[in-house]
């Protein structure tokens, strides 16, 4: 019998996969890493929370800010307290819906014809997704989560 895909969650396109490997690949560079790549990582702290502000902050609740981000959309910290796949979902999160409607890597091809942009559209590099990721990991160790 052949697979069938949910409705709700349908597969990702394909160059979202990109952005799950390169996600991936990122986080587990910060997990594995001696005392010195730790400190180092420790200091792209700041600028984690204040990409996460800039730009997942126009949906979601990143920092204290009770009032920014939008209802509707979980903020980073109910994601991290109440999902027990919160990892992996941050971990690919540029591949889930709505994301790759309005978030392009830097460098990447013009963006498909079958996802317009729905906002503003937001263009991150590696070192930008790195320091979000190792932001969402500190925040998560604050919360006993990691």
């Amino acid at each position: 019998m052949a697979p069938s895909h949910s409705r709700q969650n349908p597969p990702a396109p394909s160059f979202a996969g990109l952005f799950q490997i390169t996600a991936a690949l990122i986080l587990s560079g910060t997990l594995l890493l001696g005392p010195a790549q730790a400190a180092g990582q420790k200091a792209k702290v700041p600028a984690g929370l204040s990409l996460s502000e800039q730009h997942c902050g126009r949906c979601h609740i990143v920092g204290q800010d009770r009032f920014a981000g939008i209802s509707s959309t979980p903020s980073f910290k109910i994601m991290i307290q109440a999902l027990d796949d919160w990892q992996e979902r941050f971990d690919t999160f540029m591949a889930r819906k709505p994301h790759p409607a309005h978030i392009r890597l830097e460098g990447d091809g013009p963006r498909p014809d079958h996802l317009p942009s729905a906002s503003v559209e937001v263009v991150l590099t590696l070192k930008e997704i790195e320091a979000i990721l190792v932001y969402v990991d500190h925040m998560a160790r604050e919360l006993g989560r990691n």
